[in-house]
């Protein structure tokens, strides 16, 4: 493996923001067989992907698992959170920290065969500051010097990224970039001669482009059966080794049926839905193996910060603590889980110390709830303000079973407390629209999301919530590099989210995988699911 020089930034981390995910069901193709020398294997998605194929442009952890396995990154991370060489075998700061320079691999190609340059990668990360981009400008694109002027057009060429040579592509920042090697760890590479040729603010229209992915990944794309499976297969050309399987099959399961269709051998891979233990039983008395990790993926209550019901804090306080959510991880995850209270993971090194726990405290809520001035007037039941009842409408995703009974658990916490909810059940791209559109209020949505390592910032797209304090946290620890001031400012900025109530953090559960006796050598690993899939194969 080539070797990497760098300066040490934020690796080893946790810090991160959240990606969404969520669940459907479906029936996969039963015709589909391999006949290649790993053989073929279905691996089991709860949710049909939308088809956005796209690394800049995705929304779900569906979309981003065909992504993630069709594209190629220049950097991954290994089982540590340490960035390792893959598009890219050498990397290297400048002393001020400002400047980041890497180096291609030698004999990479499209899978069409085209090869692959600095200027596909030059392509990419200046198409996120085209005036015209299709979707939130990331912070790391700001970052750049430039964009400014790039953005607004004043400028034709984006300052920040340098073309060196065919191998070779520097970007530079406005300040040291903490995060900068985090993005690209997690925003693969788009192939210039795919997408040039339409125009950036078309991109999301560009539906042929979205559900045909070319990529420079282990796998092919091969078919996208909506609501039934996403087909690939190996890229014998791939840079880092020809992958064992013949094809791999992303296939939207339910989560009811997943159990009777891997002992049946319809499925080779399934992620846990339940930690019952007489579910476990019946896996592993089946011949499965069970692998269970730390959780890299938080759930949580989505609240409108901008609702009126909903935007004093202490009301999003008294929601926080009137919820049981240790009983939620006791009674549907069989203690596999943790609570969490900010925007990170409780094993993030940044996760600060002094954060208001939210222990579940009834009377605590009911008090604040008070002081906020909703008061049951009455006698009926309900907290009422201003002539107002406290309606509260909780919109959640089918598919995901453990989300799907946690939702009357909660609704009945809330009703305790005063407040009259409604359930909203809907399929997860219907749910996650209510988040996309940033002109619909709502009261609560139940969703999830992966942590991305290094990656730290408020996504006011979905979160509705924003805080010039919070604003002003994350452009100072987004400037340095020096580990103390980084410790103190995102811990400030972790403490601020976590009085603030930006949302309801619910629970992460543990990960876990049914894996069908016939997989050989298949070991995933926190945040990169598919690190190992070349070597992945079916003994039949």
């Amino acid at each position: 493996m080539p070797t990497l020089s760098r300066r040490t930034l934020l690796t080893s981390s946790f810090l991160a923001s959240l990606g969404l995910a969520g669940c459907v069901s479906g029936d996969p193709d039963q015709s589909l067989t391999g006949s290649g020398d790993g053989g073929t294997l279905r691996y089991a998605i709860w949710s049909n992907p939308n088809g956005t194929f796209h690394p800049l442009l995705y929304f779900t952890d569906y979309d981003r698992a065909i992504i993630f396995t069709v594209y190629s990154r220049l950097v991954t991370l290994d089982e540590n959170q340490s960035y390792q060489p893959s598009l890219a075998n050498e990397y290297t700061y400048s002393e001020d920290g400002r400047t980041l320079t890497f180096t291609l691999r030698d004999g990479v190609t499209w899978h069409d065969g085209e090869p692959l340059t600095a200027d596909d990668v030059a392509f990419t990360y200046t198409s996120g500051a085209d005036p015209d981009y299709p979707s939130d400008v990331h912070e790391f694109t700001q970052e750049l010097v430039g964009y400014e002027a790039y953005h607004s057009g004043e400028s034709e060429t984006l300052e920040g990224i340098e073309v060196i040579d065919d191998r070779t592509v520097a970007f530079t920042f406005e300040q040291p970039y903490a995060a900068a090697l985090s993005h690209f760890a997690d925003r693969p590479v788009l192939a210039e001669h795919v997408w040039s040729q339409t125009p950036v603010g078309e991109w999301a229209n560009a539906t042929e482009l979205l559900n045909n992915p070319v990529g420079t990944g282990p796998f092919v794309f091969d078919e996208f059966a909506s609501d039934q499976y996403v087909s690939l297969t190996r890229n014998e050309d791939y840079f880092d080794g020809v992958p064992d399987l013949e094809r791999l099959i992303f296939t939207v399961s339910n989560t009811e049926t997943a159990q009777t269709a891997l002992l049946g051998g319809e499925l080779d891979v399934a992620e846990l839905s339940s930690w019952n233990p007489a579910d476990l039983d019946t896996y592993t008395d089946g011949g499965a193996e069970i692998i269970e990790q730390v959780g890299v993926g938080g759930q949580y209550l989505s609240l409108d910060t901008r609702n009126p019901k909903l935007e004093d804090p202490r009301v999003r306080q008294a929601i926080v603590c009137g919820i049981d959510r240790q009983g939620i991880i006791d009674s549907l995850l069989y203690g596999h889980g943790l609570v969490f209270n900010t925007t990170a993971h409780p094993e993030d090194p940044y996760y600060p110390d002094g954060l208001d726990e939210y222990a579940y405290d009834p009377d605590r809520a009911r008090s604040l709830l008070a002081e906020a001035g909703w008061e049951d007037t009455d006698g009926d039941g309900v907290l009422e303000k201003d002539g107002e009842k406290f309606t509260f409408q909780l919109n959640f995703p089918t598919g995901n079973r453990t989300r799907e009974q946690s939702a009357p658990i909660i609704q009945q916490n809330l009703q305790e407390l005063g407040l009259d909810v409604e359930l909203v059940s809907s399929d997860f791209n219907s749910t996650l629209a209510i988040l996309q559109d940033p002109e619909q209020s709502y009261d609560g949505v139940l969703m999830g999301g992966t942590f991305r390592p290094g990656q730290y910032s408020n996504n006011h797209w979905w979160e509705r919530y924003e805080s010039d304090t919070l604003t002003e946290l994350a452009d100072q620890f987004g400037a340095t590099v020096d580990e103390e001031e980084l410790t103190r400012l995102v811990g400030d900025f972790l403490r601020e989210i976590n009085a603030a109530v930006v949302r309801v953090w619910l629970y992460i559960p543990a990960t876990g995988f049914a894996v069908s006796p016939t997989v050989q050598d298949y070991a995933p690993y926190p945040y990169e699911p598919f690190a190992g899939a070349i070597g992945w194969s079916i003994d039949a």
